[in-house]
């Protein structure tokens, strides 16, 4: 088997992977997420259209992408993260774009520690007022809380007004 057949199979083998997620894995997926949004009684607030939107402004408009903790609809109840811990590293906010239909809540620190040696301390670059007027301009509902990070519900068992931080117990 030459370089090119060898190529040409893992092509292959990508494509059907690909396809089978799209015909058989997703659906199958997505038909779990809204029988758990039903049964826990959540309501959606935020859509597809409005996570690609945010996802896009963040690239396009904030400094860096801001770290983020999240929780989905399906996945096991993780212990709220140190916010100092996550601002050390960077958000895959394009990879959001794809499940975002999955997210139950997403937690950004939207600041970042950039080291400058042992001896001196790390900068703290901050985008917490950039991020929020995004937030805004998209007329998305987030709630921030004391530690400065946004609370970004894609479902919640309340109105958005009352929304609170979720609490470290699984629901």
């Amino acid at each position: 088997m030459t370089k090119a057949d060898r190529a040409a199979r893992r092509a292959a083998d990508l494509e059907a992977r690909q396809q089978r997620w799209l015909e058989v894995e997703k659906p199958k997926f997505r038909a779990e997420v809204r029988a758990a949004v039903e049964r826990r009684g959540l309501a959606s607030f935020m859509n597809d259209t409005r996570w690609r939107a945010l996802c896009e402004a963040v690239y396009a408009e904030l400094p860096f992408p801001p770290a983020f903790q999240l929780q989905s609809v399906l996945g096991e109840r993780e212990p709220l993260a140190d916010p100092e811990a996550l601002a050390g590293g960077w958000g895959g906010w394009s990879e959001l774009g794809d499940a975002a239909w999955a997210v139950e809540w997403l937690r950004v620190v939207p600041r970042h520690r950039r080291p400058r040696g042992r001896l001196v301390a790390d900068e703290v670059i901050d985008c917490a007022d950039a991020f929020r007027r995004v937030l805004e301009r998209l007329h998305i509902p987030y709630r921030e809380d004391e530690a400065r990070t946004f609370w970004i519900y894609g479902y919640a068992p309340a109105d958005p007004a009352t929304l609170t931080p979720p609490s470290e117990t699984p629901t």
